[in-house]
């Protein structure tokens, strides 16, 4: 028993010694390139309401139930959703046409609040869109572990909604 013990207090000594050595810093960020110039593709962007058409979320949790707040558009806008794989809220904090826009996240029983957003730079006739996140990660050893694996866990969402939305913007 004593072995075991100390084979264990070893292993949780090294995963912390680890977990205090990797980052905490989550810095997400998927691109696409869309046939169609930044205002068009804004309005799929700015208004909460399309969301729906072009997220991934709903293809991931068929549970998630979004409500769209008071404002539905633009600075202020809002929505929180709630489904079996959790859930959170966004609040737009910028909104242009020309750039984009950047929201606050925030998911239940994570107290950092992440910036996200979509930027947008015109290219030629074709826009490159830039959907990101960056926060960092809490608590300090359990978060900077799963730090690690945000790009996994949201990338490849982050790139379905962005394919989504080129179809969308480019009809």
């Amino acid at each position: 028993m004593r072995t075991f013990l100390k084979i264990f207090g070893v292993f949780m000594l090294i995963f912390v010694i680890v977990g205090l050595i990797l980052d905490n810093q989550v810095n997400v960020s998927r691109e696409v390139k869309i046939n169609a110039p930044p205002q068009k593709i804004h309005q799929l962007v700015n208004d909460l309401n399309q969301w729906p058409s072009w997220t991934p979320w709903i293809d991931m949790d068929p549970s998630i139930k979004t409500t769209v707040g008071a404002i539905s558009q633009g600075v202020g806008a809002s929505q929180s959703w709630v489904g079996e794989s959790g859930s959170g809220k966004l609040t737009f904090t910028q909104s242009s046409p020309e750039t984009g826009v950047v929201y606050d996240l925030v998911f239940d029983g994570d107290p950092t609040v992440y910036q996200a957003g979509m930027r947008y730079y015109p290219e030629g006739d074709k826009t490159r869109v830039v959907w990101y996140m960056q926060g960092e990660m809490q608590p300090i050893v359990i978060g900077n572990y799963f730090a690690q694996l945000m790009d996994t866990f949201v990338g490849e969402s982050f790139a379905s909604g962005l394919n989504k939305l080129k179809a969308l913007a480019e009809k």
